[in-house]
């Protein structure tokens, strides 16, 4: 009876800290729950943008779509960046440059290979889907000057702002400066380099709107 109780918490605590995902057996939910309070107690020791949190973020994001690997990464946002909402979905191969300047709204949902260069802030909002292999940096080369060579010439930086349900489909670029408005859609391989209005879906090299959603 004893073991019974103890297993009952045990599930009751761990869908509490991760709703949804309390499908396992007790003993396999014990063994991620020690391995989350493990990793918990590093994640709060390391400084967002530090080598050790570069480093940490290299191992998580080598782990598994599936299993702890997904809630490890999420916990990591969660605790180490200056702002990050609840329900986060991380895949493999996310990269965060800067971590420091980039804020994350509730329900994001990142997919495999997102890289985020924060250079200057980048801010997204809630229910925000990105797709595999997307960039989204807020830098840029300076290459005016024909006389220097490029790579000394330093970088420009202005701040990226995603609004609430927004999706950004596979492999499209988001370059600096750039604002997408509530509701937008960016198709796959696209471009943007200028501001997206709200409900709008946005495609092409450079980004051309397509349509206004439900019109």
């Amino acid at each position: 009876m004893e073991r019974e109780f103890r297993e009952r918490n045990e599930m009751i605590d761990f869908e509490k800290r991760f709703p949804g995902m309390n499908i396992l057996p007790p003993a396999e939910l014990r063994r991620q729950s020690c391995e989350i309070d493990r990793h918990l107690s590093k994640f709060r020791k390391l400084a967002a943008g530090s080598i050790e949190w570069h480093e940490m973020q290299q191992e998580l994001g080598m782990m598994a779509s599936a299993g702890l690997g997904p809630k490890l990464r999420a916990l990591f946002y969660e605790t180490t960046l200056p702002k990050c909402g609840k329900d986060l979905y991380v895949y493999p191969g996310v990269t965060f440059y800067f971590p420091y300047n980039i804020s994350i709204g509730d329900n994001v949902y990142l997919n495999k290979n997102v890289s985020i260069t924060a250079r200057d802030e980048v801010t997204i909002g809630n229910n925000v889907l990105i797709g595999p292999n997307v960039v989204i940096n807020t830098g840029n080369h300076t290459f005016s000057d024909r006389d220097i060579p490029i790579v000394k010439q330093g970088h420009t930086s202005e701040k990226i702002v995603i609004g609430d349900d927004v999706w950004i489909a596979a492999n499209a670029i988001i370059l600096k400066g750039v604002n997408i408005g509530e509701g937008s859609v960016v198709a796959a391989g696209a471009v943007v380099n200028k501001d997206v209005p709200p409900y709008t879906v946005v495609g092409g090299v450079p980004a051309k709107i397509i349509k206004i959603r439900g019109e």
